[in-house]
């Protein structure tokens, strides 16, 4: 007469309870030398601004005034290499989004950083972002179709990042707030318009006012 199997053995609850502390212990540890990491390379981002961070990220929001209407700019970036061996400087990758006047909101990947030789102090350092959407299903050398691209220029001044367009909204974007299909990689600086970059904390993308 054949054997009838057994029926599978069901975890024991203590097993399950073992392995989730497991993994939210790793998830700490992981945390804590991310943490620990950026404190011994870039310790300057969490000092930036006159204020003591726990997390080595920066998140803002900046507003540019323009003939078309206001654009909010919001960032989150992380400090990394510049990725140069040669020329010191440090590096920020992030995220982010536009909102233009016409109320639509563009996702945003944000890149920056600053030349020299920095460690701890940031503040009236030369810095710089570019903010600019990139599409789902994005190739290499397919970077002039990633629009609207927004880029700035300036540096920390207490609390706040004080930064100019150098141009770039207004050629990113037509005069009634829609988007430029057509934007060139070059840009006339005498329309640049500053913006200032003011801490939040995190953010979670929401959508953008419509104009009434």
């Amino acid at each position: 007469m054949a054997e009838v199997p057994s029926p599978p053995k069901k975890p024991r609850p203590g097993c399950l309870a073992g392995l989730l502390r497991g993994l939210v212990l790793l998830a700490i540890l992981a945390g804590g030398g991310w943490i620990a990491l950026n404190w011994a390379l870039f310790p300057w981002i969490y000092l930036v601004g006159g204020k003591h961070r726990l997390v080595p990220i920066w998140s803002g929001v900046g507003v540019a005034d323009t003939p078309s209407g206001a654009y909010r700019i919001y960032v989150s970036f992380f400090p990394t290499s510049n990725g140069s061996r040669i020329l010191p400087g440090v590096g920020v990758s992030g995220t982010g989004y536009i909102c233009a006047p016409d109320g639509r909101r563009y996702s945003a990947v944000v890149r920056g950083g600053a030349s020299g030789r920095i460690w701890s102090q940031m503040d009236g350092h030369p810095f710089w972002l570019d903010v600019y959407h990139r599409p789902i299903g994005w190739q290499f050398g397919d970077y002039r179709n990633w629009r609207p691209r927004l880029s700035f220029h300036g540096a920390w001044s207490g609390p706040n990042l004080q930064m100019m367009d150098d141009g770039s909204i207004r050629n990113a974007f037509l005069p009634d707030g829609s988007l430029n299909t057509r934007s060139s990689s070059g840009r006339d600086k005498m329309d640049a318009v500053p913006v200032t970059f003011v801490e939040t904390g995190w953010w979670l993308p929401q959508a953008c006012a419509k104009p009434n």
